[in-house]
């Protein structure tokens, strides 16, 4: 066991809580996950070690739950929405969500570490089937109204959607409107145009 079963109801020792998760992910931000440390948690959040042993009975659960508390949402598409403005909606929402400072510092650590961490891995799959399950119903509207084929392949949708939009982020353009326009200009004429009907 690497994370407490048991979660705190008490409101002080929710706040200890939060100051411990937040100290631990602005750590893991400016210095990666060698940072994390009892000492350093402590330190920064003011909360005896003590403390957060009551919390957590390792570095590792704790690490668990700072890429918990930190998982980004993203917003499904308003109902009536159609389409391609639905399209448009998610898409932006994840470029939303990648240009996000906090998480742009994060989401490298939580790459590395759930290579070794089985709980990290398993925070990282449900988050992308979460966010799959956003855009898949996009995509199955999209074929509703007759603007994609019924054997569409999703996955290769998102990843021609999400790829370009995080690689803006990588070069340093999180906030390009355009690339968001482009992105879903490209998809949507790509897999029109090799639908026969």
């Amino acid at each position: 066991m690497t994370a407490c079963d048991d979660r705190p109801t008490d409101p002080r020792v929710l706040r200890s809580r939060a100051k411990m998760i937040d100290a631990a992910t602005d750590l893991l931000i400016e210095a990666g996950p060698r940072a994390v440390t009892v000492d350093a948690v402590s330190e920064r959040s003011g909360v005896a070690k003590s403390t957060l042993y009551r919390h957590w009975d390792s570095r590792e659960g704790l690490l668990v739950d700072v890429m918990r508390a930190n998982v980004p949402d993203i917003d499904p598409a308003p109902d009536g929405l159609g389409f391609e403005a639905s399209i448009r909606h998610v898409v932006t929402e994840l470029a939303a969500m990648f240009s996000s400072p906090r998480w742009r510092g994060i989401l490298p650590a939580l790459m590395m570490l759930q290579q070794h961490q089985p709980e990290l891995a398993e925070i990282a799959h449900a988050d992308h089937q979460g966010k799959r399950q956003i855009l898949d119903a996009v995509l199955q509207l999209g074929v509703a109204e007759g603007r994609l084929p019924a054997d569409i392949d999703e996955e290769l949708v998102a990843r021609q959607l999400i790829g370009p939009i995080f690689f803006a982020v990588l070069t340093a353009h999180p906030d390009d409107d355009a690339a968001v326009d482009r992105t879903v200009e490209f998809v949507l004429e790509r897999f029109f145009a090799s639908y026969p009907g």
